[in-house]
């Protein structure tokens, strides 16, 4: 009897042995086999001045930037388009309008929507085309050639689309962007979360008002009300708020622009949530994916009450670069204006999308 229990322990330890080793039938050796690792682009944090610069140079290979960033690189020569925003995710949110707080202050969120429903319409319509070319010309500090370009390459909207940002917000999920959870927040769940985060009682009574009365404008704001109204420099998806000012639209609702109302730019929409933690800004216009990530991750309490655009990023190499797809960026060096930002989260998305991994140079 010992013999024999002897040799079936014997014969359980060659077998597992065996599998172990990998010596098992070539059909489930493939099953078990790795997958091959991804390659790798190595990304560098920079602004849009110096992406447009180290293009140039060949300090980088490619750069992932807003509209007219991109455009000027393609329009004097120096770079082009490998691939659009919306071609990796269609009608991807980009910029929102949000307001500090996540209540109260309703004349001024209903004010801030009306100005930037207006705004939108204005850049909507055709017949102000030179105007706006000028007025983006102006805001961006770009030329004619970039600020057309750009302008064919970004969709602007009132507000953004639930079901559009939900996926989005699973993108930043699934590349762990973000750390904390909904339900720390106190929200049931994720829907839940953007429900209340896209915050759309204001654009609701400010569209049903102007289908009764076109020329309808809400209440003025208190005009001892100092507003602060921020945005990203020379970042043409968000010229909603400089056009409101040239065009009248806040003075129409009590926001007189060096009275009590001050527009002011930041480096990008990281900064802006910086801006918002010390409650230095009262609204601003940013990046959905630094909003929702600094909302969640670190509480910052602000609530998105207008959209800006869809889509309008790209990912730009030289002109001359031999790369041809994303798939080429393995082993070269990418820039963005910073993690968190809606360009960090494209250029992950593209990573991702052709079994690539990012990596800090």
């Amino acid at each position: 009897m010992k013999v024999k229990k002897l040799w079936q322990v014997t014969l359980t330890f060659v077998l597992v042995t065996l599998v172990l080793s990998g010596c098992t039938p070539q059909k489930q050796a493939a099953q078990t086999e790795p997958k091959t690792q991804p390659g790798t682009i190595h990304f560098v944090q920079t602004n849009a001045a110096n992406m447009l610069t180290q293009l140039k140079t060949g300090e980088i290979d490619a750069f992932v930037a807003w509209e007219p960033v991109n455009a000027q690189a393609v329009t004097e020569g120096t770079g082009r388009y490998l691939v659009q925003s919306g071609t990796l995710a269609p009608n991807h949110p980009c910029s929102i309008l949000a307001v500090a707080g996540t209540e109260g202050d309703e004349d001024l969120a209903l004010a801030l929507t009306w100005g930037n429903v207006q705004a939108v319409n204005f850049i909507n319509n055709k017949d102000n085309q030179e105007k706006l070319i000028k007025y983006a010309m102006d805001f961006s500090g770009r030329d004619r050639k970039a600020v057309v370009e750009g302008l064919a390459h970004t969709k602007y909207v009132s507000f953004p689309d639930l079901q559009q940002f939900e996926a989005f917000y699973r993108g930043l999920r699934q590349n762990g962007s973000l750390i904390k959870d909904s339900k720390t927040l106190g929200y049931q769940d994720d829907h839940a979360f953007f429900q209340d985060f896209l915050n759309s009682k204001y654009i609701d009574r400010v569209n049903a008002e102007l289908k009764e009365d076109p020329s309808w404008i809400p209440p003025a704001v208190n005009s001892n009300r100092q507003v602060i109204l921020g945005y990203v420099n020379q970042d043409m998806h968000q010229i909603q708020g400089y056009i409101a000012a040239q065009e009248g639209y806040y003075s129409k609702v009590g926001l007189v622009p060096g009275r009590n109302l001050q527009l002011k730019g930041y480096a990008n929409g990281v900064a802006v949530m910086e801006a918002f933690k010390v409650k230095e800004l009262t609204a601003s216009y940013l990046g959905g994916a630094p909003a929702v990530l600094r909302r969640l991750n670190d509480g910052i309490a602000i609530r998105a009450i207008g959209g800006s655009n869809n889509e309008g990023s790209a990912i730009v190499v030289g002109k001359n670069s031999p790369i041809q797809s994303v798939s080429d960026l393995a082993d070269k060096t990418v820039a963005i204006p910073g993690l968190g930002t809606v360009q960090g989260y494209i250029l992950d998305l593209a990573a991702r999308q052709n079994n690539l991994r990012l990596q800090a140079k």
